[in-house]
């Protein structure tokens, strides 16, 4: 089955002049979106994708990338065809911006596909163990630092008077697109035609229910896949559901997600992830945000003081076994629990649907 690879080769020589923007376009940009692109010119003006990203190239190695996990080596291999495909190669970066510290991960970039209309891209989570701990803290307090990030990135991006633009972003990207485009001005809400959540996780109820969030709805488009994890997490509304030829966890990954010409293959969500959603809603509903935060600080501050501050590290047994140890040895039995109550409920609930 054809995946975002085969459609860069099929329409690459197309510009969007020639064949306009959509939905698979939007993966393909929030999946370059993961290209860490700090090494290059790009704070400089007017450098195309074709530019930096041949930079970007001589600079990394398909090794380095792998070890940071699929995504970010998807995100890799795509660039290498990008920067040779007049769809893609000519596109001026407006904006660039990464930052990331022990308690926060945010990439924003910005593509110019036309004189009147601009795609701005966040970069969803990656190798950073901190990054991880961001994601959890969604459920425990907003906004977190990535999402007032965002907020100021889209506000310098979309101009009154300027170009239209398509907001979006994979998994925490497309949190991150749903937050800052709630928090433009109306003005600029008017500058924006689209947002894309690729499976994105959701909202906390006050958010949800807010108007902010009323305001931007219809403009909001929110797609997993059959098996979602990450997009079924805190309180969704209408998504589209598509295919991918891989089932959770690997599903996540845009470059498993089936494409049939410019379209994403639909799909139906499948019974377990309909039942993890409702497993997670429970335990939310059931625990206040401060409880929420012990239960997040707890499994994350074992890693850190297991010395595990990357992805690729805690790929590796010894480091796990030892991070396993640690909770055991350091967390209070209340928090053991809320953390037992979570991982029980979710293995409940699959364990019911099976026998369906």
């Amino acid at each position: 089955m054809a995946n975002i690879f085969d459609y860069v080769e099929k329409y690459g020589d197309l510009t969007f002049k020639q064949k306009r923007f959509n939905e698979v376009d939007n993966l393909v940009l929030s999946l370059l979106a993961y290209c860490d692109l700090r090494d290059t010119k790009v704070d400089e003006k007017c450098h195309t994708l074709a530019e930096i990203g041949n930079e970007y190239l001589q600079v990394r190695r398909p090794a380095e990338m792998k070890k940071y996990g699929m995504g970010i080596y998807s995100a890799y291999q795509l660039l290498e065809v990008c920067v040779r495909k007049p769809r893609y190669k000519d596109m001026t970066i407006l904006d660039y911006e990464y930052n990331a510290n022990s308690d926060m991960q945010f990439g924003g970039i910005v593509f110019e596909l036309l004189p009147d209309l601009i795609y701005v891209a966040f970069e969803g989570t990656d190798h950073l163990i901190s990054a991880w701990k961001e994601d959890a803290d969604l459920a425990c307090f907003f906004p977190v630092p990535a999402q007032i990030e965002a907020v100021e990135f889209l506000h310098r991006n979309v101009k009154m008077f300027g170009p239209d633009v398509i907001v979006g972003g994979h998994s925490k990207g497309g949190n991150l697109a749903l937050v800052a485009s709630m928090f433009m001005s109306p003005l600029k809400k008017r500058k924006i035609l689209r947002v894309y959540s690729n499976d994105g996780p959701g909202l906390r109820r006050r958010e949800f229910e807010s108007a902010r969030y009323r305001n931007i709805k219809k403009k909001y488009v929110h797609i997993v896949p059959e098996t979602s994890i990450v997009g079924m997490l805190l309180r969704q509304d209408v998504f589209k559901v598509v295919k991918s030829s891989k089932s959770a966890p690997h599903s996540h990954e845009i470059a498993t997600w089936e494409i049939v010409d410019s379209k994403i293959k639909r799909g139906t969500l499948s019974a377990r992830s309909a039942s993890f959603e409702k497993s997670v809603l429970r335990w939310l509903d059931s625990h206040n945000d401060a409880q929420r935060k012990k239960t997040v600080d707890a499994v994350f501050g074992t890693l850190r003081r297991a010395g595990v501050l990357d992805t690729a590290q805690l790929r590796k047994p010894r480091n796990l076994i030892r991070a396993i140890g640690r909770f055991n040895k350091d967390v209070d039995k209340e928090t053991k629990d809320l953390v037992l109550n979570l991982v029980t409920g979710c293995i409940d609930d699959v364990r019911k649907t099976k026998k369906m």
